[in-house]
């Protein structure tokens, strides 16, 4: 693996533990939690991302042998996702192991996530190819954050549009948002937001092993899995007495469908892409609407 990745991450990695001790001013056994969160969090995450990508890309496991697979360090034999997952897993156990409540510790530490998501995003410059899009043949958009350079020697480069940067920026935002808006349902809110731009970035990126039945992105399915966790759960906490507290939940079924449709005509039709991402985006800010209004009911 890239040994200036592993120095970015791990550098990464204590800036958000900083940043998480900061805002757990009110948890029990501060000093604890915070390391504790980082060290599970780090390990945990490791092993969720390779454990997800197996399960996702089980033939090909069996093809390139299971004990190949689960030694390689190739980023493109992890899920960013299953990584996710493994740190805030990691956040909940460090909670287990100090006395605290692991929803209230999730709330405290999903400003710090937001970052470190945004980081582990940034840290892709290291990485060439993982995370880029198609190749950008205009020279006067050869540049870079909006391009990645890849040289292949003999005063040969080409250039992809880097989607880590767009996905980092995206994270950045969300951070801010978290820190300075999100008060209640922080953790939840804070998830939702870093999965909702995922959608269009999973379908930006020029290759993705993570990859069923040519189409379907598994971790752009598992983004629009959580998106509709969070406006279901809305729907319940709202109450029988609510009208239409599920309304939002069903938008998002809906919105699904035309993803799946949108990502059908990448791959299969000649529509031009410039209408199918228009509809796509389309679909996001209905989501994003949704869940405004789902929180709103649901705090009711």
């Amino acid at each position: 693996m890239n040994q200036s990745y592993l120095i970015f991450m791990f550098g990464s990695a204590l800036i958000t533990a900083g940043v998480h001790y900061l805002l757990a001013g009110g948890m029990k056994k501060r000093e604890l939690l915070t390391a504790l969160t980082f060290v599970f969090g780090a390990a945990l995450g490791v092993v969720c991302a390779k454990l997800v990508y197996c399960l996702i890309c089980i033939q090909d496991v069996l093809l390139d042998g299971i004990e190949e697979t689960l030694l390689s360090d190739s980023m493109e034999c992890m899920s960013y996702y299953g990584g996710v997952a493994g740190v805030i897993l990691g956040a909940v156990l460090a909670a287990k192991c100090t006395g605290n409540k692991a929803i209230k510790a999730l709330n405290a530490y999903a400003p710090a996530g937001a970052l470190m998501a945004a980081l582990a995003r940034f840290a892709e410059y290291f990485l060439s190819t993982v995370n880029v899009g198609r190749m950008i043949e205009d020279e006067r958009l050869q540049f870079f954050p909006l391009a990645q350079g890849v040289d292949y020697g003999y005063d040969y480069t080409e250039w992809y549009l880097a989607v880590f940067m767009l996905c980092g920026i995206a994270g950045v935002i969300v951070f801010l948002v978290s820190l300075n808006k999100f008060k209640d349902k922080r953790f939840l809110r804070t998830l939702f937001y870093l999965c909702l731009p995922q959608i269009i970035f999973e379908s930006l990126r020029n290759y993705n092993r993570l990859t069923w039945t040519q189409f379907v992105r598994v971790e752009q399915l598992m983004c629009m899995l959580y998106i509709e966790a969070v406006l279901l759960l809305y729907g319940v906490w709202a109450g029988k007495e609510t009208k239409k507290r599920f309304l939002p939940a069903i938008v998002g079924l809906v919105c699904a469908g035309v993803f799946v449709g949108v990502e059908f005509a990448l791959d299969k039709t000649n529509l031009p892409h410039a209408v199918t991402y228009a509809v796509m985006i389309a679909g996001l800010v209905v989501l994003g609407w949704m869940e405004q209004l789902g929180y709103k009911k649901g705090r009711k």
